[in-house]
């Protein structure tokens, strides 16, 4: 299919190209409760192809691009009107212009570290998942589980040709208690590995949760609080300093990161951050080779990363778009954080970071009230954090996490935020 693609390219005059071609074989399990509803497995071959258009415009040389999805089921002429309406439209998104990703020519292919079958994947994980569902009033009343092997081919005009393949595990499942409220809390997850442990755990503390849930009371008192944030919601704050060390909003002006900028603002009472961008992918989606990149190292920004054309934009070395961060360990431990008042937050309705403006939170599912002398289980409300003030005083837990998307501390105590309260 490749050989048509470009072959019909080279006929239709289209010089600069990008084609990334994607082999999905997948086996997916649906459960209600623990009885398994439907099993399906997949086999999806499918290529984006992104072409290159060259526009001058008062002198200036720009380059504009669009992209065409091709499937191995189109005719030839098919695939031709789709290309060539591509490259139609690319005169219309141009751009300052830029260089593509060079390559040698030559195919370099990388075999994973570990190969898994998808199915013996998502029954391993449902096994895990299920492991944990004993108890008699909370349970688990259904879930979706998703292996896919990818193998992934990217090829330019420049010369990149590359391969290598790539696993992920991921799905959602709901926890319910009927104790005194019926209750049904949402969880996802999503690993790059089979990862049994960290999906039983998750699954009992989901178990958990929703007895808890079930039970808590709307006593919860507008205020400032320390606030334990944990898991996801976690990863979500850190966010924020990913998008604003990425070159497409530097550029943008959306962000005034440069190297070397102290990303928390000067002193700090709790820990400095380190993050590194963690690659997850031999090469990105534009052939660029990629490793692990050192972000921020004890609060200072030493690297920007990002695509290719904003790298050039900004005259610095093009890292490719990272998917994962890691983080160090933290110095205190889950145990600790809980000596003095908090409020320990565990289920969102929806939690999210605005990257512009710094604002967190998210309308409260279920948090724990320690008050000095006894723990609440509360509901409703929500946290309204700025990390912008908030990251100052950041403790990190000594315990772990880990996901597809981020490795680090299990979670962060943040002082004195506001949070709106549910008393009735």
């Amino acid at each position: 299919m490749i050989n048509k693609i470009t072959e019909i390219l080279k006929t239709e005059g289209i010089e600069k190209y990008l084609i990334n071609q994607t082999e999905k074989s997948s086996s997916e399990l649906f459960f209600i409760k623990k009885k398994l509803d439907v099993r399906r497995t997949k086999n999806i071959t499918d290529y984006k192809v992104t072409v290159y258009r060259d526009l001058k415009k008062d002198g200036e040389k720009l380059r504009g691009s669009a992209t065409a999805d091709i499937f191995p089921t189109m005719a030839d002429e098919e695939v031709r009107e789709k290309l060539k309406d591509a490259y139609f439209a690319a005169q219309f998104a141009a751009n300052p212009y830029f260089e593509l990703v060079r390559g040698d020519g030559k195919t370099v292919t990388h075999d994973p570290a570990v190969s898994y079958s998808t199915e013996d994947a998502s029954r391993s994980m449902a096994k895990a998942l299920f492991s944990t569902d004993t108890d008699e009033e909370a349970f688990i009343n259904s879930a979706e589980i998703f292996a896919v092997n990818e193998k992934i081919r990217i090829i330019n005009s420049d010369g990149v040709d590359v391969a290598f393949s790539k696993f992920n595990i991921n799905g959602e499942f709901v926890t319910q208690c009927k104790t005194e409220e019926d209750v049904e809390l949402h969880y996802s997850f999503d690993y790059d590995c089979v990862n049994e442990n960290a999906i039983a755990e998750k699954a009992a503390e989901g178990i958990k949760a929703a007895k808890d849930r079930s039970v808590a009371k709307r006593c919860l008192e507008s205020g400032n609080y320390d606030v334990i944030l944990s898991g996801e919601e976690l990863a979500e704050i850190l966010s924020y300093y990913t998008f604003r060390a990425n070159s497409a909003y530097i550029y943008a002006k959306y962000s005034d990161y440069s190297v070397g900028t102290n990303v928390q603002g000067g002193e700090t009472d709790g820990e400095k951050l380190n993050i590194i961008c963690a690659a997850t992918q031999p090469y990105s989606s534009e052939g660029i080779k990629m490793s692990d990149l050192k972000l921020i190292e004890n609060g200072e920004l030493k690297a920007i990363h990002g695509e290719n054309r904003f790298a050039q934009y900004l005259g610095i070395a093009p890292t490719g778009i990272y998917e994962k961060i890691k983080l160090e360990a933290g110095t205190e431990s889950l145990e600790a954080m809980k000596k003095k008042p908090y409020l320990q937050a565990v289920k969102f309705s929806d939690f999210q970071m605005d990257p512009f403006t710094g604002h967190f939170g998210g309308e409260i599912r279920l948090a724990y009230l320690f008050d000095g002398n006894s723990v609440t289980k509360v509901t409703g409300g929500s946290v309204n954090g700025i990390i912008t003030k908030a990251h100052k005083n950041l403790v990190f837990s000594k315990e772990r996490y880990s996901d597809s998307h981020y490795e680090g501390p299990f979670a962060v105590k943040i002082e004195n935020v506001a949070v709106a309260g549910s008393g009735e």
